[in-house]
């Protein structure tokens, strides 16, 4: 592939189906529009342009997620399963991907690298569909870092960093297509532990609080629930807390006040008017139909099985309505001296990685290959940093985003058109001699644009 002069980056559109909770922003055709005045440009029009979206372009991870029932702590979509995400993706956003197609006819190139939410891309009746909508498109997988113009520039989407992100990063992220274990089904991708939070929690979400997935790092919502002030609400940050711990790690955790399960176990236990309300939920939620509370006292004798239960209960109800009104009549009345009324498991702050920082350090590491520029996505934090002649960026995404979720609630989470956006891209030319480069704006809508709308 020839090396065009001008180089475009940007990254994290994370295009859905188009409907209520698609966090890609395209109310106004913005990335069709930004795609089509760049073919207008002088270069454009001679073909002189590398357009390349560095990760997470398509929302394989909550688009249609009923389409992905394993439910899996290692296997993610089928070839088919991802294909029909895909088709729902590609009926969301018609325009965009007509005008990457009409983008190539002079010459130029569209460039697509995976990220952790469109590993999808390693199959290949997804490629060949995506090409058929948007033209001829260059996908490169199996790295984590490519390079252009011999080496001065190099791009990663930042997924597979373990300092940037602990929980999104892939074992076989060259060849991530999997067999099963008796090799009966059909090959599944490799599924990391941040896409199976997302499975399991924050599509369960999503309907009801759509700004949820737009929390980052994903743990904060975690803390999100474990401070709301209903009891009910907390056992379910809880819930997403006993997950933490078990799959993304013990340095994600410290020692840990986890008194909201002995709670509830114990209300189980010494409470007959709390267990007929959770055979209620059994009976009208589960479809369990025979449950009495003595079921309940006998099945749920346990902490392990006392989450089970709340798993199904968020699976049935994930709009928390129907159910955590009941988990209010567990609540002690005074749980500890520093805190009346509810216990809380904390997260330890290993889990909140200065991310800035960290994506700086790994362009100071790839600078000593001599690269002028590196380019990360990832973490949809907007950066442009110069040192000794050499540059960093990070375009950010676009979508919608908060810069500190710690004074979150979830009630905060529930309209997602209160929050700011950044459009950006990175251009990037050689002229023969050191490359030139600048972080621009296609479009942006501001706290205080919000705050007076």
């Amino acid at each position: 592939m020839a090396q065009k002069p001008v180089t475009l980056i940007v990254s994290d559109l994370h295009m859905g189906d188009g409907k209520r909770g698609d966090d890609f922003v395209d109310d106004r055709q913005q990335f069709a529009n930004f795609v089509h005045q760049q073919a207008q440009t002088d270069e454009g029009r001679r073909g002189e342009i590398e357009l390349i979206i560095n990760g997470d372009l398509l929302e394989f991870v909550q688009v249609l997620p009923e389409r992905y029932t394993l439910n899996s702590p290692d296997f993610w979509c089928s070839e088919e399963e991802s294909l029909a995400k895909l088709d729902c993706i590609l009926a969301g956003h018609p325009e965009a991907f007509a005008a990457l197609a009409e983008f190539q006819k002079p010459g130029n190139i569209v460039t697509i690298f995976a990220g952790n939410h469109d590993i999808d891309l390693y199959w290949t009746k997804v490629q060949d569909r995506l090409r058929r909508e948007a033209g001829n498109v260059n996908i490169e997988l199996g790295d984590d870092t490519y390079v252009r113009y011999d080496g001065r520039l190099h791009i990663s989407h930042g997924h597979l960093f373990p300092s940037i992100d602990p929980v999104n990063g892939f074992k076989h992220w060259r060849n991530p297509i999997l067999h099963m274990p008796d090799d009966k089904e059909a090959p599944r991708l490799e599924m990391c532990v941040g896409t199976l939070f997302v499975v399991r929690f924050v599509n369960l979400l999503e309907n009801k609080y759509p700004f949820v997935d737009n929390v980052h790092p994903q743990t904060e919502l975690v803390r999100i629930l474990l401070r709301e002030d209903r009891w009910g609400l907390r056992t379910v940050g809880w819930l997403g807390a006993r997950f933490v711990i078990q799959h993304f790690g013990a340095s994600l955790s410290a020692e840990s006040r986890d008194d909201i399960g002995p709670e509830l176990l114990g209300a189980i236990r010494g409470d007959v008017f709390f267990r007929e309300k959770l055979a209620g939920l059994c009976r009208d939620l589960l479809g369990w139909h025979e449950t009495t509370e003595a079921d309940v006292l006998k099945r749920f004798a346990s902490e392990e099985q006392v989450a089970e239960l709340l798993d199904l209960l968020l699976k049935a109800d994930p709009t928390l309505t129907k159910w955590t009104d009941v988990l209010e009549i567990a609540k002690p009345a005074v749980n500890s001296a520093e805190e009346p009324g509810g216990a809380t498991l904390m997260l330890h702050d290993a889990s909140r990685i200065d991310a800035r920082a960290e994506c700086l350090t790994i362009a100071r590491n790839k600078w000593k290959a001599l690269a002028e520029i590196v380019v990360l996505g990832h973490t949809h934090l907007p950066e442009s940093v110069e040192e000794n002649g050499r540059r960093y960026y990070n375009p950010g995404s676009w979508t919608r985003y908060i810069e500190d979720p710690s004074s979150l609630t979830l009630r905060d989470l529930e309209d997602d058109n209160t929050y700011p956006y950044e459009l950006n891209y990175v251009r990037i030319e050689d002229d023969g001699g050191k490359l030139r480069s600048e972080l621009l704006c296609v479009d942006r809508r501001t706290k205080s644009a919000l705050s007076t709308a």
